[in-house]
């Protein structure tokens, strides 16, 4: 499966979340799922096997992730000690991309994504074009000089976003930086990441 380009609403009222961040959600109105039959279709029991595959289809699209890519995380956090469910999470959330939603210099993973990518990011000081970068305590995350008069940038820092407490950010110089490794409890993503390590490890 490649990179979710679809209906983001559509997305959203089957996960009941407001998954990509959109400031115009369609939970406030419909708050079920989507289908010829709306809010009184039957809802019958997932079994663990479909609930697994659905959360991790839920992350994987809250984190804009290639099934490939996904898979890829986590292996290397099975590798790690440690419970592997938190360590998977606190390795999406440290990628550049997620960073840079983060730390509001984004209105969404998405437009985050696309700033990385154009090359308008540059960590330590040097311009990093890779959505998958994972971010370290004390690494120094920026806007380029550049690019800081860009739009999409302008118009996140206007809407005044809220940082999470593990992210240190100075929004006059669109600058940021980790501080912590976020615990799992601190993480703003509603998932069943023990549901996803029993599906992949199945």
């Amino acid at each position: 499966m490649g990179r979710y380009t679809g209906a983001k609403h559509r997305v959203t009222r089957r996960f009941a979340e407001n998954i990509f961040g959109s400031k115009k959600t369609p939970l406030a109105t419909r708050p079920y799922k989507p289908g010829q039959h709306g809010p009184n279709g039957r809802r019958g029991k997932l079994s663990t096997y479909g609930a697994g595959v659905l959360e991790k289809q839920k992350v994987k699209f809250y984190y804009q992730l290639r099934e490939r890519s996904f898979r890829r995380m986590y292996r290397e956090a099975l590798r790690l000690p440690g419970n592997t469910g938190e360590t998977l999470m606190q390795m999406l959330e440290r990628r550049l991309d997620n960073m840079i939603y983060r730390m509001g210099f984004a209105p969404t993973t998405r437009a985050a994504r696309q700033l990385v990518a154009h090359g308008h990011i540059a960590v330590n000081g040097k311009k990093v074009d890779r959505a998958s970068f994972l971010v370290n305590i004390g690494d120094k995350v920026a806007v380029r000089d550049k690019s800081k008069a860009h739009l999409q940038v302008q118009e996140a820092i206007a809407a005044k976003p809220e940082v999470v407490s593990y992210i240190k950010v100075d929004h006059d110089k669109l600058e940021g930086e980790l501080i912590q490794i976020p615990r799992r409890k601190d993480i703003p993503v509603v998932a069943n990441e023990r549901l996803i390590i029993e599906f992949l490890g199945r």
